[in-house]
């Protein structure tokens, strides 16, 4: 959960766009580092490895001999084809580098060894995902002082339902969470603990708990639990396995028995361990409106894998499920002001932890224009193809935009823009109109996991929008699976379409993320020296956790803009990052940084995150 600023639109290369942002997950530094891997984009020999420094200028990385017999290595423990040597590659939104190599393991003993390999060497070392990461971890670093070596666990991507009615699942580390959700809903009428903006794209489930990331379900907070089982890098370089999973194997035990396990039992787990899988109290504690926030990404609770950011490998986490309601409801509510829409979410959604939304969304007026202008394009391939069908597609405008040519980073942008207009609006007739009328919106899902609790939910509604002057508020229930689909595509299509829309303006934008205060109901203030062109605010309603895009003139400096819109969220109270991730963007409060160091002392996984040290030991 963090804020976050990328997007370098390459204003060095022929652009003069620059779109800084940052945004969802990823696990250590998953960003497009497997994108390139996998498109086999430079591709070379270990010998004569040219590591570039940041801003894409060359510096040399003389090769021990342990690092140049490493490749050898890898591909004896992983296989040749799941080895690529020398990958240069751009992050989503930013960062440039080059690794030494790009690896593979098929299994959890494979991914041990591997770790084993590349400490012994003394290389840096990025874990990687679904490269959904923007906030900068993505890609190896200049400033790194070794050669870089990313663990993609992309393979390992099994699930293991607990019981017969899956009330837990035992998650490997490359799983999706849209692979996830659909099994767990198909197979046992079940659904998983997260469900994030980026869905589509099926980041891993040991993202979401390496970034604490939180998404749109607030009756579950955000991804957490403290059943897990990872390898960090511990004094002298050795590798240590770390298992709280509970099972009764143990040890080199328990990595067999997970291999060749399709299922588990209740009676494979140990009874005497009580260690939550997943953030516990978290209903009572959001319908709490103090001063403090719901959730943020420097949140020191739990085992250290929780928000780790790529600072140990995270092999498997067990995870609660939750069940799937009898009926449920999407409503599409619309205010005049800012502070109605507050008191609707406090009076209706989360007035009570017993009886609360399953969902609650905000939008303003400008995150409508932009996805309007800029996202139907995406939002009818959502349709068309499919969630899982939209990623490769998404990987492809990536690549794209990783190639050395001029314009590169913008053509994908400029001709979904220009196309934009030549579809339908992508909202149905009844929220369009609404949209046009008013400024404030709420896109809530409403649900009946208990008898009445929907129609209590529905009542709550019905009253408070009458007791508001006439015309405050109005509210349209989508009527069909299509209404609720264009509903609930549009906002999942904000993130991906600002960048569209900065290039289409041909404007500067950032992106950030930060929580504010449960009680906190405006706007925060910005500094006035820095002109805002568009602000697009759209919201975790229920959790208030906001994520604001920023459309800048070119010649403002945006970098510190960025850095005087975080000291204003600071100043009421609020926490930065929240969702997506420190990266290299941020540094981290004082103990959080101390708590990786303690999981890394030697500073081999993913170096530089939130403000650290980029040298080995932190020197």
């Amino acid at each position: 959960m963090s804020y976050f600023v990328k997007f370098r639109l390459a204003a060095r290369h022929a652009s003069s766009v620059s779109v800084l942002s940052a945004s969802r997950s990823g696990y250590g530094s998953h960003g497009a580092v497997a994108l390139a891997a996998s498109a086999g984009v430079l591709s070379g020999l270990f010998m004569g490895y040219k590591k570039p420094c940041a801003h894409h200028s060359g510096c040399e990385v003389q090769l021990t001999d342990a690092q140049q017999q490493l490749g050898t290595k890898l591909c004896d423990l992983v296989g040749k084809s799941n080895v690529s040597n020398n990958v240069t590659m751009k992050g989503s939104r930013l960062g440039q580098g080059t690794a030494l190599a790009v690896v593979k393991p098929g299994s959890l003993k494979e991914a041990i060894a591997v770790l084993t390999a590349c400490s012994a060497a003394e290389v840096a070392v990025l874990p990687q995902g679904a490269n959904t990461s923007l906030t900068g971890g993505s890609v190896p670093r200049g400033e790194c002082d070794r050669p870089t070596v990313i663990i993609n666990m992309r393979r390992l991507n099994r699930i293991l339902p607990v019981g017969a009615d899956a009330g837990q699942v035992l998650c490997f580390a490359g799983a999706g969470i849209f692979q996830l959700q659909r099994e767990l809903q198909t197979e046992y009428g079940r659904d998983s603990h997260s469900v994030l903006g980026s869905i589509f794209l099926n980041p891993s489930v040991a993202a979401g708990v390496s970034y604490g990331s939180g998404g749109t379900q607030i009756r579950k907070g955000p991804a957490f639990t403290n059943r897990a089982l990872f390898c960090r890098v511990g004094e002298g370089g050795k590798v240590e396995l770390v298992d709280t999973l509970g099972l009764k194997a143990k040890g080199d035990d328990a990595l067999s028995f997970l291999e060749s396990a399709t299922s588990l039992v209740p009676e494979d787990l140990d009874p005497q361990c009580k260690s939550a899988a997943s953030w516990p109290n978290y209903r009572q504690h959001l319908t709490k409106l103090d001063s403090n926030v719901s959730r943020y990404n420097a949140d020191t609770n739990g085992v250290e894998c929780n928000r780790s950011e790529g600072k140990v490998l995270i092999l498997a986490t067990l995870h609660d499920t939750y069940p799937m309601p009898k009926e449920d409801k999407v409503i599409w509510a619309s205010c005049r002001d800012f502070q109605t829409a507050q008191a609707l979410k406090r009076e209706v959604c989360i007035s009570s932890p017993d009886c609360m939304a399953k969902s609650c969304e905000y939008i303003n007026r400008e995150v409508h224009d932009a996805v309007d202008q800029a996202g139907r394009i995406l939002i009818k391939m959502i349709e068309v193809v499919g969630m899982v069908r939209l990623e490769p597609l998404w990987n492809l405008k990536l690549f794209i935009e990783s190639l050395p040519v001029p314009f590169a980073t913008i053509v994908c942008d400029k001709f979904l823009w220009w196309f934009n207009g030549i579809l339908p609006k992508s909202l149905p007739a009844e929220l369009q109109k609404l949209t046009q009328e008013y400024d404030h919106h709420l896109l809530m899902e409403f649900a009946e996991y208990k008898p009445g609790e929907l129609n209590s939910l529905m009542s709550r509604l019905k009253e408070f929008r009458d007791s508001q002057p006439e015309g405050a508020v109005q509210f349209h229930e989508c009527a069909d699976k299509s209404e609720r689909s264009r509903a609930t595509l549009f906002r999942f299509a904000v993130a991906p379409a600002f960048r569209t829309y900065c290039i289409g303006l041909g404007q500067q934008g950032l992106s950030i993320d930060y929580a504010l205060p449960k009680n906190f109901t405006r706007y925060p203030d910005l500094p006035a020296e820095y002109p805002i062109f568009k602000r697009l605010v759209y919201s975790h309603f229920g959790c208030n956790v906001y994520h604001e895009d920023f459309v800048f003139d070119n010649s403002l400096d945006v970098h510190k803009a960025k850095m005087a819109i975080k000291k204003a969220i600071e100043k009421v109270g609020g926490k930065l990052p929240a969702e997506h991730g420190h990266g290299t963007e941020y540094a981290a409060p004082a103990d959080m940084q101390q708590r990786w160091q303690r999981s890394d002392p030697t500073n081999t996984m993913n170096p530089g995150v939130g403000g650290t040290s980029y040298k080995k030991d932190y020197a």
